[in-house]
């Protein structure tokens, strides 16, 4: 603080301010880095509020997808305790699925099952606890005493018993039907695993299958040259499995004579022009002899293009109404084993379903030598078109959308597979009324649903794998035995030690069948173990994890809210809801929170092979930006929308304004700690809070910040749930910090340090600090749990309710002082004004703003003379100025900060500077006043600034009227002090 010379010997009045006392430093700490001791959340049987977590895959380290996700959760969680509600979150992870597998197994492809499967727990296992330690150090409130994963054994039992409800219900079969298959994989998938890859690249081939007889309707003089359908495919591959060409019997086909290689081609009329534009067929090679309609091809037959078996068995040009109009040739060629609208086609038209390719997407020996053990996609493709040999009309490459498996990324084929499903069919209805009910956050997200819903084929729920849950079911003769007594005693069993037992060869079949199923299947224990064969299917994760309500959430209670990606739509949000309608006749949930993914700074997803990753624990341990709730603060400004990019740079901007988040709550804390010493932090509060701040001494600029605190406040309440409007109320905190720590702070310095300690002034001043303190740190620590608690500790323990103080803050502060709000913001854009004058061209060199860097109206004199009609908003700046405090500053001149300010004229106008502030004032008061606003400015003398408060009020650098006594008093003190 301030030491000067007076008559040649140093002064010092630092022992006569009040010193501030600040709890902790502005700058992130390496103690701040360090995980602050996550809450004690125990396990609550009956709460208030249900957030039910989806279960992050337990495979790597978290990314910033996971701590956006747990983040905004939290943030929910926080809220709800801060409104006095017991809430249940309890975290939880899918342990199963093939990226552990595969992750575990680490390419060691000669491992065994059970090796694979020990090797996957481990890893399950490993990646459980070390994300439970990257959420916690984010300050994750969660039940991590008591967290859920699809390991546990009640949860595998909890699916079983499901699979044997829902087989009771009705919703389940097993058949023969074309299902994606993948390739890396080896095993089935579902719709929902798959994306659509835009710039997916297939062969684009048109291909001549030749008729076995001449049709009546080809002019008599090209009988003799044989005639083709033309067919187009983006998968050569299918030939093989061809089985009928489907035409529409309603479409116009032209018949034409190809003078190059002498042979009759049958297109669509619509195709005859794309047919031209093909390399190599000009329309002179071409010529048009017949026009015909479909309903002339029914029945004719054809020879197969690949002649791979069964060449001797007919093949036939069939009517199809799914043949699309305007689309390829006209004609499509129909592999039942490789297509749904094939495979159904062929049902009804009593067509062989041969499947003639194996699990691991290779071509069967029955394809013969040539084709037998060709991968499909790759050099299978590339076979048949060498075969095809001159029935190649054309090749080129096509563009298209294509399915990927979503987590590999690698192209699935289509496969005709024995497999268990969800009939799905049956759960429309249902799945669509208990949707309609539930609440979709934002709400422009909710129809994103409906597709998952209306337009879902059947859901296959077995995998082909080692890792995971096994569908208990009994084949005998290779049918299944699906048994819900055997099931259930299946279920009690792994529910007591889990399920490896299962694939246990070692036990016989008779130890896992109970007796009464024996003697219902009429099998002896003998014949049970020679003749039946345990299934070696494993449920699928969406499945497992799509019933973690059931296993996890207390029964007959619905979560009020899931919160998850954009992309669990298709995931964890349809598969909860189907399992829930069909189980519970319900929704699982009330309400749906839906945020978006992360990204780099230019929009691009993060990926090692890009190299634009970033973790959370680089930002964590940054030498900057270092701290858990930065992250959260970045997750706050993210919230909800599409995209949320993660950059550098952006967490460097997010370190700034938390730091002066901080500096604003260490500036308060230093400054009420002897009130709070004395009174304690509760007696403030409550005193203020019962008598409506009568009692407390408050000038104008405390009612107004006040007021600001109190509007934040109620829009506070209202941006947390259910409208998630975080990134709305980071924006009002930064705004509002801003005007505290200047407007506010700036205005009250000298009243905090300078007046005597017990003044009612300052007294004022520091109970409207400790409500600020107390009222931000409650609306914010949903955000910054960390800040919160550190601003928590510099006080005693408080037993006043969270709510209670909230509730006040946002009805009595925000409507008992609003009207000041416009008068303070006039002023501030006053002194705005002034500061931002330069000295008049001409005048001398010497700078009229020559006080401190910090205040350069310090030492002005300022006299606002108003001219013409009146200033309509001039008369909230004189009801600032009317309130004057006993040392004779009044509010308008502690917001301008200079040595004095009044209204009116003056005729001594010697060493006075005249500036022009009429732009200070909106547009729409002065339109409607027209005036003139002139700010006369003197500069006060040096020797009038006060040594011990340095305002520019004293008497040739004497102490001025309010620091003398002051002084004197504190000198007084001391002695006396120092004589005893």
């Amino acid at each position: 603080f301030l030491c000067i010379y007076s008559q040649h010997r140093l002064v010092s009045y630092k022992s006569t301010l009040n010193t501030p006392v600040f709890p902790f430093p502005i700058e992130i700490t390496a103690k701040s880095k360090n995980p602050r001791p996550v809450d004690k959340f125990g396990l609550i049987e009956n709460a208030d509020f249900i957030l039910h977590d989806g279960p992050p895959y337990a495979n790597g380290s978290i990314h910033f997808g996971h701590a956006l996700n747990k983040i905004l959760k939290d943030f929910i969680v926080r809220y709800q305790k801060l409104h006095g509600k017991s809430v249940s979150f309890v975290p939880g992870w899918d342990c199963h699925g093939l990226p552990i597998e595969l992750t575990a197994i680490d390419n060691n492809f000669s491992l065994l099952p059970s090796e694979v499967r020990k090797a996957s727990l481990k890893r399950a296992e490993d990646c459980m606890s070390d994300q439970a330690s990257s959420f916690k150090r984010l300050n994750i409130h969660a039940d991590w005493n008591h967290p859920y994963s699809t390991l546990d054994p009640t949860y595998q039992a909890t699916v079983i018993r499901a699979f044997c409800d829902l087989h009771k219900k009705g919703y389940i079969l097993r058949e023969h039907k074309p299902i994606y298959w993948s390739k890396t994989t080896r095993s089935a998938i579902s719709d929902s695993e798959l994306e659509y890859n835009p710039e997916h690249e297939s062969p684009s081939l048109y291909f001549l299958v030749e008729l076995c007889t001449q049709p009546a309707w080809i002019p008599t003089g090209y009988r003799k040259y044989p005639a083709h359908a033309v067919i187009w495919t983006t998968t050569p591959w299918t030939i093989v499995a061809n089985e009928a060409v489907i035409f529409s019997p309603s479409e116009e086909f032209s018949v034409l004579f190809d003078k190059k290689t002498e042979r009759i081609l049958i297109v669509a009329s619509y195709f005859v022009r794309s047919l031209y534009e093909m390399p190599n067929c000009p329309p002179a090679r071409f010529e048009v002899i017949k026009i015909v309609h479909g309903d002339r091809f029914d029945n004719y037959a054809y020879k197969h293009p690949i002649n791979h078996h069964h060449a001797d068995r007919p093949y036939r040009l069939m009517p199809g109404d799914f043949v699309e109009q305007n689309k390829g040739t006209g004609f499509v060629h129909c592999a039942p084993a490789h297509g749904r609208e094939d495979f159904d086609f062929a049902r009804r038209n009593g067509l062989p379903l041969r499947s003639l390719v194996n699990a691991e997407t290779k071509f069967t020996a029955e394809t013969g030598e040539g084709l037998a053990g060709l991968f499909v996609q790759d050099e299978g493709s590339a076979a048949v078109i060498k075969r095809l040999g001159d029935q190649v009309l054309a090749l080129d490459t096509f563009q298209h959308s294509y399915p990927v498996e979503w987590r590999t990324k690698q192209p699935v084929i289509t496969r005709l597979s024995e497999q268990w499903f969800v009939d799905t069919n049956k759960l429309e209805d249902l799945a669509r009324s208990a949707y309609s009910k539930v609440n979709v956050f934002p709400p422009e997200r909710k129809p994103m649903m409906q597709a998952f819903i209306e337009q879902r084929p059947f859901w296959c729920i077995s995998r082909q794998r080692n890792w995971g849950v096994p569908i208990p079911v009994l084949y005998h003769s290779n049918k299944a035995i699906v048994d819900e007594d055997f099931i259930e005693a299946v279920a009690d069993r792994v529910a007591k030690e889990g399920s490896e037992f299962w694939w246990d060869s070692s036990i016989p079949n008779s130890q896992l069948i109970p007796p009464s199923c024996l003697e219902k299947w009429k099998l002896s224990p003998l014949c049970a173990d020679a003749e039946l064969v345990r299934g070696s299917d494993i449920f699928d994760v969406w499945f497992e994890s799509g019933l973690s309500w059931k296993a996890v959430l207390p029964e007959n209670r619905v979560a009020d809210v899931y919160m998850e990606g954009l992309d669990q739509f298709r995931g964890w949000f349809s598969s909860s809801l189907l399992l829930s309608v069909a189980l519970a006749e319900r929704a699982p949930f009330r309400d749906l929170v839906v945020h978006g993914f992360t990204t780099d700074s230019e929009g691009r997803k993060m990926s090692k092979s890009l190299g634009n990753v970033i973790s959370p624990q680089e930002i964590l341990d940054g030498v900057a930006t270092g701290c858990t709730d930065v992250l959260r603060r970045w997750a706050a400004t993210s919230a909800l929308a599409t995209r949320s990019a993660v950059s550098a740079k952006a967490f460097s901007a997010h370190a700034i304004a938390y730091k002066k988040l901080r500096n604003m709550f260490r500036f308060t804390l230093g400054n009420i700690h002897d009130l709070v010493e004395k009174r304690g932090r509760d007696w403030v509060l409550k005193s203020f809070m019962l008598n409506n701040g009568e009692g407390a001494a408050l000038s104008l600029l405390d009612k107004w910040i006040l007021s600001m605190v109190g509007q934040f406040c109620a829009d506070c309440l209202e941006s947390y749930y259910p409208q998630h409007r975080y990134e709305a109320l980071i924006a009002a905190s930064d705004q509002l910090v801003a005007r505290i720590s200047t407007t506010y702070f700036n205005g009250v310095k000298d009243v905090l340090y300078c007046d005597a300690a017990e003044s009612e002034t300052r007294k004022g001043v520091q109970q409207t600090l400790l409500l600020i303190t107390e009222v931000l740190r409650l609306c914010l620590d949903p955000i910054f749990p960390d800040l919160s608690a550190e601003v928590d500790a510099a006080f005693d323990k408080s037993s006043i309710e969270s709510t209670c103080v909230l509730h006040f803050a946002a009805s009595y502060m925000k409507e008992e002082y609003a009207e000041l709000s416009h008068a303070i913001t006039q002023a501030g854009a006053l002194r705005q004004a002034i500061a931002a004058k330069q000295y008049p061209e001409g005048q001398e060199s010497s700078q009229l703003w020559s006080g401190p860097a910090a205040n350069p109206l310090a030492r002005l004199h300022i006299i606002l003379e108003e001219e013409g009609a009146k200033i309509k908003g001039l008369d909230s700046l004189k009801r600032l100025n009317e309130e004057v405090e006993p040392d004779g500053t009044s509010t308008l001149g502690k917001i301008l900060r200079c040595a004095s300010v009044r209204f009116g004229t003056t005729t001594q106008r010697e060493n006075c500077i005249e500036l022009n502030l009429e732009n200070v004032f909106s547009g729409e008061e002065r339109s409607e006043y027209p005036s003139r606003l002139t700010g006369l400015v003197r500069l006060a003398h040096e020797s009038t600034q006060c040594p011990r408060c340095r305002r520019y009020r004293s008497i040739n650098k004497s102490l001025c009227e309010r620091c003398a006594p002051l002084v004197s008093s504190v000198s007084q003190q001391q002695q006396k002090s120092t004589s005893g």
